[in-house]
């Protein structure tokens, strides 16, 4: 992410309180081709650290990365989902 999750929230935030709905709609895609991303990485990381990752063994670093990227990517799709909700409210107005 060039941006972290707290700067991102606060451009959604902004976009909010200035009912800026091209930002805030910008901002939301934006989010959503980072998810993207996210997905592109998840599927190579597994297919590539796919015999590494034991279940039986998590407490190693492939697994510590794995379990970083996922919060990573869980608090990306909140803010996602936050960001649609805003744009519908404000589309309604």
């Amino acid at each position: 992410m060039e941006l972290t999750i707290t700067e991102m929230r606060d451009k959604v935030s902004l976009c909010v309180i200035d009912h800026d709905l091209p930002a805030l709609t910008k901002v939301r895609d934006a989010l959503v081709y980072e998810r993207k991303v996210m997905d592109k990485w998840f599927d190579k990381y597994l297919d590539m650290m796919d015999r590494k990752m034991k279940a039986d063994n998590p407490d190693t670093p492939e697994w510590k990365l794995y379990h970083k990227k996922t919060d990573e990517y869980s608090d990306l799709t909140t803010l996602i989902k936050t960001a649609d909700a805003y744009v519908r409210k404000l589309e309604a107005v």
